[in-house]
Order: C-alpha cells, then structure tokens, then sequence
C-alpha cells in the first residue's frame, strides 16, 4: 500500500451481505411509500408484482384525475361571463353526504364583495347544520370555499336545497 493512501479492502461476503441488506431497506421504503404488506411475509417476485399493480393502479387513478381537472377547468371557463372586462365566476356546489353530513364548494370572484365568508357560514347555520370544518383559499382573482358541516341535531337534519339557493343570492 501506498503512503497516503485510504484503502479499505472488504471481503466479498461483507461486500454482498452490505448489499443485500441495502436491497432489504429499499424494498421496505417501497412497501410503506405504497401501503403494501412488509416483503418479508411474501416471496420477493410476489411483492414485486403486487408494487406494480399498486403502481399501475395509482397511475390510471392520476389519468381519471388529469381528465376530471380537464372537465371541472372547461366548466369553470363556460360559467365565467366576461363583464366590464373581467370574468364573472360563479359556482356554487352543495352536497349532502351520509349521517346527515353536508360539504360545500364554491367558487367566486375576488372582487365579488357581497360574499364575506362569515356570511356564506351564517347561511350554512341558518339551514340547520354546524360547521365542522371550512376552508377559505385565495389564488389570483378566485377564492375557494370548501366547508363541511353536519346537522345541528340528527333527527331534523338541514335543508341542503334552501342552503344552496340562499348561497347562490349570496353570490350572484
């Protein structure tokens, strides 16, 4: 060996032991990354399998996605109205769910100071359902509303059509 020189020689067998043990780590990362079993309770051509059909799947499931970004951006673009130079966007979703649940989506334009979002959330209560949880996100000229909500007490439930049409005068 030369002076000055780091070499560290590893037998074959440490080499192939670090190796496999490197392979293990991985293959484990990748059954956590995509909820799979542990590898080690099947044969490792069996786990492989199942990584690429849970690959395929996530895939096709982007595909459905892209397509349904696709729709929702052409609807969006169809309800926008040009006025005074500015779209005039309006959309307003309200879906009852099961266990007398209810979501609401909508969409709006910045500018459209009529709609306050603890307004859109005393029309939600004046329904007959309580808030749970609501999100308020602005980019560019649109704020994006999504609230959840349940009924105040289950047996008289809440009105999803009356909370609709009251958020649809809100807005427009």
């Amino acid at each position: 060996m030369r002076p000055g020189s780091s070499f560290s020689h590893k037998p074959p067998a440490e080499k192939e032991k670090q190796r496999r043990d490197r392979m293990k780590d991985l293959y484990s990362t990748l059954a956590t990354l995509l909820h799979l079993e542990p590898y080690d309770s099947k044969s490792l051509p069996e786990f492989l399998d199942r990584a690429t059909s849970s690959l395929i799947h996530l895939k096709e499931g982007v595909e459905r996605l892209k397509v349904r970004k696709e729709e929702l951006e052409k609807e969006v673009s169809h309800n926008s109205k040009p006025s005074n130079s500015e779209p005039r966007l309006k959309v307003v979703q309200v879906t009852e769910l099961v266990d007398q649940k209810l979501e609401v989506n909508m969409i709006f334009m910045v500018s459209n100071k009529k709609v306050v979002p603890f307004e859109v959330l005393r029309v939600i209560e004046q329904g007959g359902a309580e808030i749970m949880s609501s999100s308020f996100s602005t980019v560019g000229p649109h704020i994006y509303c999504t609230i959840h909500a349940q009924a105040f007490q289950a047996r008289l439930g809440f009105d999803a059509k009356l909370i609709e049409s009251q958020l649809m005068e809100l807005i427009y």
